[in-house]
């Protein structure tokens, strides 16, 4: 939580910083940058399934009519999820008895298409990303680890705004996305086969 109001404190000091008297939407009607801070919450997954706050999310496009854009976009997110002690198999022979902290870091990129419902200081908005996805999955148990790297093809809808209050050109982003990735781990008696996720982005739009 913590974590979430300094974030929150930087986006409005930076903003007061700006606070022009007249209103006016972004830089560029043909542009627009999004940089923020995402949640993430991991659906039914076996490995880590701990919501978290650990993200970011950096994206950018160029209006190629005044509704529809094409664009890219990078994004990245750990969730950890802790595992009471229980009886690890470590092979046929082989066995201890540990607690566990299993990691999943995540790093989708690629390309976007978004349609904006109308050109003005406020822009609701939906798109779609698509791309590659690195995913890095790591078992902590005792003093050992236990980790593989995968990489999957990343499907991502998302709605949300983009809000323009002030001439300076900068402005709010708001989200909520789904994601699916078909990254794969096996590690011990743990099996992922894809990642499916809800969440939302709350950070700046240019």
């Amino acid at each position: 939580m913590r974590l979430i109001r300094n974030f929150i404190c930087a986006v409005i000091l930076i903003a007061a910083m700006g606070l022009p008297s007249q209103s006016k939407a972004q830089i560029s009607l043909d542009t627009y940058y999004n940089i923020d801070w995402q949640f993430n919450i991991p659906l039914s997954n076996d490995f880590s399934n701990g919501a978290s706050g650990w993200g970011m999310n950096f994206e950018g496009g160029y209006y190629v009519t005044p509704d529809i854009a094409i664009g890219a976009f990078l994004n990245f997110h750990t969730n950890n999820e802790y595992f009471s002690r229980r009886t690890i198999s470590l092979s046929e022979t082989l066995s201890m008895n540990s607690d566990q902290q299993h990691q999943m870091f995540t790093m989708p990129f690629g390309l976007l298409a978004r349609y904006r419902f109308q050109e003005a200081d406020f822009q609701p908005y939906m798109s779609l990303k698509l791309g590659a996805c690195y995913a890095q999955f790591s078992n902590y148990y005792y003093i050992f680890m236990s980790d593989q790297n995968r990489w999957g093809f990343y499907m991502s809808p998302e709605i949300g705004f983009n809000w323009y209050p002030w001439a300076n050109g900068m402005g709010f982003h708001l989200a909520i996305y789904y994601s699916f990735a078909t990254n794969k781990c096996s590690i011990m008696s743990y099996d992922q086969s894809v990642l499916n996720n809800i969440g939302f982005r709350v950070g700046l739009a240019f």
